[in-house]
């Protein structure tokens, strides 16, 4: 091959090359263009909802996180403020806070925490939402223990719980991370989730604990955060003031600073 033949295929090879890459350039949709789907989305013609599900099968098939509840897409969508300090729930942050496997902390556990950090403001401040954190993992033994162990018996017909029903007091025993306790409590938790989050949910006063624990771990507390202004403590007195006012004392105070910087190491 001569020089001149050489320079000819490189040339051809290189108008071959930009001519793919105009193409697709041409094909692809122009940035913003995605916003145009939500804007004309008809949920009565068919070919729509068609197209919405198999986009969602598309993007599932390269990463099935991005469709989760904890994608930050999804909960900057869903968010109710325009702060936000980036933080995002996952199996694998709680694995590195925890020390156990992600597999043990599922979608909803982590969407419920994200909720809770949502709604009481604690998402739009970094350093108070790892003080809040650090006391959620210190008074639940890593998230091992999300309702109380004891009975709850000694609750019955406790005034100042509003436990007035027999029964109330086992039913409504300490549940979530901090242990929210009694039918005052949860029938405030149960309006707030209606009005708030148009969720109807009956089982939370017809089973109390022994269902809230599970469904509704962190969100739960949100009545009990909001009461005790926690996010206005921990931004004007910081991290003891916040650890006293949860534990009413200094119990296991080094502890939850070991975790809150552990917090601070991986929720950024």
């Amino acid at each position: 091959m001569n020089l001149t033949d050489l320079k000819r295929r490189l040339c051809l090879a290189a108008l071959s090359r930009h001519s793919i890459n105009l193409f697709l350039e041409m094909s692809r949709f122009k940035p913003n263009k995605l916003r145009d789907f939500f804007k004309y989305y008809d949920p009565e013609n068919p070919q729509h909802e068609a197209a919405v599900d198999l986009l969602q099968e598309e993007v599932e098939s390269l990463d099935p996180d991005v469709m989760s509840d904890y994608a930050e897409w999804a909960r900057l969508y869903r968010s109710q403020t325009s702060k936000s300090v980036g933080l995002k729930f996952t199996p694998f942050l709680f694995e590195n806070l925890t020390g156990r496997p992600a597999r043990v902390f599922s979608v909803e556990f982590c969407n419920d925490c994200d909720q809770l950090f949502q709604a009481t403001g604690f998402s739009a401040h970094k350093e108070a939402s790892w003080m809040l954190m650090s006391n959620l993992l210190h008074e639940s033994g890593n998230f091992l223990f999300n309702q109380e162990i004891a009975s709850g018996e000694a609750y019955e017909f406790r005034s100042d719980l509003a436990n007035t029903e027999p029964g109330d007091g086992p039913k409504f025993k300490g549940c979530g991370p901090l242990m929210i306790t009694g039918r005052g409590h949860f029938t405030a938790f149960y309006y707030w989730l209606k009005e708030n989050k148009g969720i109807d949910d009956p089982r939370i006063l017809n089973e109390g604990t022994s269902y809230v624990s599970h469904k509704y771990p962190f969100l739960i507390a949100i009545n009990w955060i909001k009461r005790n202004q926690l996010l206005k403590i921990c931004l004007e007195q910081g991290f003891d003031a916040c650890c006293l006012r949860i534990n009413g004392g200094w119990r296991g105070y080094q502890d939850r600073l070991n975790k809150y910087y552990i917090c601070a190491k991986y929720m950024v």
